[in-house]
């Protein structure tokens, strides 16, 4: 239940950034300064790749995206509770010409668990949620994993721009957190 209500509040954040463009360029200038991301340059060899995931060209970081990333990290990560911890992010971007809930059926647990030793976030009964339903167009995938003190956190998210529209923009957001020395 705890993962639902701050599912629900970080959806209603998410929708007033992008509803605000002046908030959206501050919320953008903090997030550049607490997060440490960059662009990846090819799929982590932990993260299976589905067929008919294409490269695109964009460099960017959408803030919505960035915001998402930086929220995960902190629901997931815990990284407000510990600052001794240093956290980077890598993120690659590909077009996918299909429905952005076709990633539910591909990024499965047990895919997921077999590629990669992720596992659930905390509270968490499915990896992957369809926002369709709830007005949103895309879907998300979220895990997360540790090893050798090193704590993970990853997110797939498609974002589907229009319901007729065949492309969808699929996200990979992976974000890391090492103790300090």
């Amino acid at each position: 239940m705890k993962f639902i209500t701050r599912s629900a509040g970080f959806g209603v954040l998410l929708l007033a950034v992008l509803s605000c463009s002046l908030a959206g360029r501050m919320a953008k200038k903090g997030l550049e300064k607490s997060m440490n991301s960059k662009r990846a340059d090819s799929l982590w060899s932990d993260v299976p790749r589905m067929d008919g995931l294409d490269d695109s060209p964009s460099e960017d970081l959408p803030v919505a995206v960035q915001l998402v990333l930086h929220a995960y990290v902190d629901l997931v990560l815990n990284s407000d509770k510990d600052q001794k911890e240093h956290i980077t992010s890598d993120w690659i971007l590909f077009q996918y010409n299909g429905k952005a809930t076709d990633l539910t059926s591909f990024y499965n647990a047990d895919r997921m668990k077999s590629a990669g030793n992720w596992t659930l976030p905390e509270d968490a009964k499915t990896p992957c949620v369809d926002a369709e339903d709830k007005g949103f167009p895309g879907s998300a995938c979220l895990y997360r994993k540790e090893e050798n003190g090193t704590h993970e956190g990853l997110i797939i998210l498609a974002l589907q721009p229009k319901e007729n529209e065949k492309t969808a923009f699929v996200y990979f957001l992976r974000a890391k957190e090492t103790p300090k020395e």
